[in-house]
């Protein structure tokens, strides 16, 4: 076992991800707002994408 542990971006980056997709999720079936759930899926490709280029090794 490795004392390795995420950074502080990647921690916010999950966390802004997961709000983000139960975000969609809420505005697609409940709201059923459509510019909501773009801004939502935006959110979340964006912080994704974040954490993948911030990713250490």
């Amino acid at each position: 076992m490795s004392g390795e542990s995420l950074s502080a971006e990647l921690v916010y980056s999950l966390l802004l991800m997961s709000i983000a997709g139960v975000a969609a999720w809420w505005s697609r079936y409940i709201i059923e707002n459509i510019v909501a759930l773009r801004i939502a899926v935006f959110v979340g490709v964006s912080s994704s994408i974040f954490m993948i280029i911030n990713f250490p090794g």
